[in-house]
């Protein structure tokens, strides 16, 4: 691989993580105020090569990996007392936050004139929660008061073609999963896709107001006005028409198409409700849509509605391979950085794994460069601490080889047939 294609991405990946960069937003927001031995650089570092490089099980191995990137010997209070800071969350966000803003790269795109081709983005909104120790209740509330009394969910939007996070809100796992949405004026000329929790129909109109398309799975108690009903090859099904959603008799295995109408307030909106029969959980699936009917039929929608599974790989690429995990603490601060610290190593790794695609012209795997990073991810952090260039571009590089060889997307060709390209996406070589 030539050295010179991976200099671009190396140095965005050293701004990053820029010493100064760090240090200073340390200090502006008021985690750091005087440089000692654990300065807010060596700390992001530390967690970030341990976060995405191997298994963490407990604060106390922190420390220790700390001692071990930078030849210390601090004892661990004086560790603990770094991380127990209450401005520690704070920084870590701020942190984790220019990293997903900082490393993107386009690593899908869609030909002219090809389904999806209108639009400009395709946004994935969906949500991730998991237990934390129950003396937190009080702060991070569970749903589930008596098999988990504390708990904490991640709102995140997902760039499809980037692959990368455009959004991640921490909340209790009791807040509202809609008051994470995007901006509806954010979205124009995107296309959104969302599980049930998000529906709202003040919201779907938003949407349309702002020019932004949606495919938004509808929970089963929904009762719109039926206006008109079509079968899956587009013939009128009369019967259907003006009636009430719940009084219509739908055969199983049967789609159809309705175009249907709530009232909200003193306005109306009006959409597609694609049903279809999922023959897994023998039930019905509600979409509903404003993707009109002339270019995305009832299956086209359906299957374009799949593509939001991208966002649950994403979740366990963090919980199988980046450390968000509930860590044996009591101290909020602590729970909310580590689980910062875990979404910025999991960021660093999809870089690597989409700079090997780009640079080496490979469709990679994002899960299997997250499980490879242990391999890189040590030697490329070591390097960069040095402060000296060539070792630290000789490390990226022979990262990205490492991964250009190793992190391979297993069935291309199925990825076409029934995988997240089989709408005319494509993988995107070469650097812009």
């Amino acid at each position: 691989m030539e050295r010179g294609k991976v200099s671009m991405f190396a140095a965005k990946f050293k701004r990053a993580l820029s010493e100064g960069m760090l240090n200073e937003l340390g200090k502006a927001t008021r985690y750091c105020h005087r440089v000692r031995q654990l300065t807010p650089y060596r700390m992001v570092m530390t967690l970030m090569a341990l976060f995405a490089g191997t298994r963490v099980e407990s604060l106390a191995d922190l420390q220790r990996g700390f001692n071990a990137l930078f030849g210390y010997t601090m004892e661990y209070k004086p560790f603990y007392d770094q991380l127990a800071k209450r401005e520690f969350a704070g920084f870590m966000r701020e942190t984790a936050r220019r990293l997903l803003e900082t490393l993107v790269i386009r690593v899908l795109g869609m030909p002219q004139g090809g389904a999806f081709s209108e639009f400009r983005r395709i946004v994935i909104q969906d949500g991730s929660s998991f237990a934390i120790k129950d003396a937190l209740k009080e702060v991070f509330p569970g749903r589930f008061k008596k098999v988990k009394p504390a708990a904490v969910e991640l709102h995140t939007t997902l760039d499809l073609l980037d692959e990368s996070l455009s959004k991640v809100t921490l909340t209790a796992d009791t807040a509202s999963e809609r008051a994470a949405l995007p901006e509806a004026s954010s979205l124009r000329g995107s296309l959104l896709l969302a599980d049930r929790g998000y529906l709202d129909r003040d919201y779907l109109s938003a949407l349309s107001k702002a020019g932004a398309s949606f495919i938004i799975r509808a929970p089963k108690g929904l009762n719109p006005k039926v206006l008109e009903a079509f079968d899956a090859q587009g013939q009128r099904i009369r019967q259907f028409c003006g009636k009430p959603l719940k009084t219509l008799r739908i055969a199983k295995r049967r789609a159809v198409d309705l175009r249907v109408r709530w009232q909200i307030q003193d306005q109306w909106l009006d959409c597609r409700l694609i049903v279809t029969w999922n023959s897994k959980t023998r039930e019905f699936q509600y979409l509903a849509t404003n993707l009109p009917p002339e270019r995305y039929c009832v299956y086209d929608v359906a299957k374009a509605y799949r593509l939001r599974w991208q966002v649950e790989l994403l979740f366990k690429e963090w919980k199988s391979y980046a450390n968000l995990h509930a860590f044996d603490t009591q101290n909020p601060a602590i729970v909310e950085g580590l689980i910062w610290a875990a979404i910025g190593a999991a960021a660093l790794k999809r870089f690597l794994a989409h700079t090997a695609q780009v640079v080496a012209g490979v469709e990679t795997s994002t899960r299997k460069a997250a499980m490879c990073a242990v391999h890189i991810l040590h030697g490329i952090m070591r390097a960069l601490i040095s402060g000296i260039d060539n070792p630290f571009l000789d490390a990226f590089a022979w990262g990205i080889d490492y991964l250009a060889g190793n992190a391979k997307r297993a069935h291309p060709k199925r990825d076409r047939k029934r995988g997240r390209l089989q709408f005319g996406l494509e993988p995107i070589f070469g650097i812009p």
